[in-house]
């Protein structure tokens, strides 16, 4: 393959070689090929047929969806243009245009961080794409194709192919410029470290940034960074240098916190404020997971917590979540997401937890008074890591949709792995019973959130609860992982 440079940095222009005779010729682009210049991983061929005249674009992805794309046309021709929309780039706000026509056989790489858009030269432009990130409607972005500070001459092109007004769709009349636009692309990679890497939040968030194609992740465990060791923190995060911190290393352990208040704090206060004063000197966004036991659950079981309400724990462990999340708000780039009920594939949670006692147990007591919403760590971390991207900072609520008792929940686990085990459905005082309550936390009886806010500030709700237990099931077949819960 020819790889030709452009003006525009990381853009290039490729010429597959053909070899043929008179039967006709045979071309390929290697895998191998494509992440030499940056492609990260095949995700989508798309197609797209237009009548002369007709201009898309310029559009783009934003992150962190955003979209490499190699670019080309099998029938007709058309005038391929691309804009450097990457803020720290040589070559930002400059454009390059090729011709790919299907005796050319020419391809364009679009790096990510690029709008593109292109004008059909003929009646009969059959365009094709190959793009290495899925593709998101939601996210979807442009600047305006005649864009007076971007200065694309499409006159000239128009003139020489007698095309007297382009054909747009009604969204690329009205695109912004790229100065008025939201476009935030950068050549530099965003680095990201996460706290509590082998958790289950952290080890999804770590396999969500892989697979978004973000390489510079710095994921540590309790082990590698001590949150409560302020000069160890400092030292970590001041040498390495983030732009994003997802801090997800707490004492979870609900019940374990009461008979360790000191710990508790220690770890869930202290270290969170060694991980903000850190994040404060270097200028990076933290994003930071609290809980639904912030709150005490004494709310009408007809209405759902609000990122407004007041919080009034129950427990040490809410409690300490709650001074960790004030000092959070002390960095004005931050995001606090409050989740309930967590399960993910590494480490121990309620949905294995289940699935081992069913293995020696005809019938459970599990409690029915208290209603919340379980949340996949799977769907959390993608939302957590789409607000990385953005600023739109505050506190917000994120669980998988609807609600349900532990015992509901309980229920469906069950049913859903055809366990031949039956919940008995018991109130909290039923359930804890002859027990000795010494080192058990209250719990709330209500811990429904209200995820209206996340949808109104662009963010994608999460799916229904009972859909992410069905596709945790079928992870946890692949790993048989609740099989070696000690």
């Amino acid at each position: 393959m020819n790889k030709i440079e452009t003006n525009l940095k990381d853009c290039y222009i490729l010429e597959p070689k053909r070899f043929g005779d008179d039967r006709g010729y045979f071309s390929s682009i290697t895998k191998e090929e494509l992440e030499e210049l940056g492609f990260k991983e095949f995700c989508q061929k798309s197609e797209s047929k237009s009548v002369k005249g007709t201009l898309r674009g310029l559009h783009f992805q934003k992150d962190p969806y955003c979209q490499a794309k190699v670019v080309y046309c099998t029938n007709g021709a058309v005038l391929d243009v691309v804009v450097d929309i990457r803020k720290d780039s040589p070559t930002y706000g400059q454009y390059t245009s090729v011709k790919l026509t299907k005796e050319n056989g020419r391809m364009l790489y679009v790096p990510r961080g690029f709008a593109h858009g292109f004008v059909a030269l003929t009646d009969d432009a059959i365009f094709n794409y190959f793009v290495d990130n899925k593709y998101m409607p939601r996210m979807e972005g442009g600047i305006a194709w005649d864009d007076k500070e971007v200065n694309i001459p499409w006159q000239e092109t128009f003139n020489e192919y007698n095309i007297k007004s382009p054909l747009l769709s009604e969204k690329d009349s009205k695109r912004l410029s790229l100065n008025e636009s939201d476009a935030s692309f950068y050549r530099r990679p965003r680095r990201f470290l996460v706290t509590g890497a082998t958790g289950q939040l952290g080890y999804d968030l770590v396999r969500e940034l892989k697979e978004r194609g973000e390489e510079e992740v710095l994921a540590l465990s309790s082990k590698e960074m001590d949150i409560t060791n302020r000069k160890q923190v400092m030292d970590i995060i001041k040498s390495y240098k983030p732009d994003v911190i997802f801090h997800c290393a707490a004492l979870t352990a609900v019940d374990k916190a009461e008979t360790e208040e000191k710990n508790c704090e220690n770890i869930n206060v202290n270290g969170t404020k060694n991980i903000v004063d850190a994040s404060l000197e270097i200028g990076a966004k933290v994003i930071y997971t609290s809980t639904d036991y912030i709150f005490d659950g004494q709310k009408d079981l007809t209405e759902a917590y609000t990122e407004e309400d007041i919080p009034n724990a129950l427990n040490i462990y809410g409690k300490t979540k709650y001074l960790g999340e004030e000092e959070v708000k002390r960095n004005p780039n931050h995001f606090i997401a409050r989740i309930s009920w967590v399960f993910g594939i590494n480490g121990k949670n309620f949905v294995k937890t289940m699935l081992k006692l069913a293995e020696n147990h005809s019938e459970i007591n599990v409690v029915a008074d208290q209603i919340g919403s379980p949340t996949y760590t799977v769907d959390l971390a993608k939302v957590l890591v789409e607000m990385a991207f953005s600023e739109k900072y505050g506190t917000y609520n994120i669980t998988n949709e609807e609600y349900c008792s532990w015992a509901e929940f309980a229920k469906y686990i069950m049913e859903s792995n055809n366990k031949n085990c039956h919940i008995n459905s018991v109130s909290t005082e039923e359930y804890y019973a002859g027990k000795d309550m010494d080192g058990i936390a209250n719990r709330p009886k209500n811990s429904k959130l209200s995820k209206t806010k996340l949808e109104q500030c662009g963010f994608a709700k999460l799916p229904s609860w009972q859909d992410a237990v069905n596709r945790f099931n079928k992870e946890l077949e692949q790993n048989k992982v609740y099989k070696y819960i000690k």
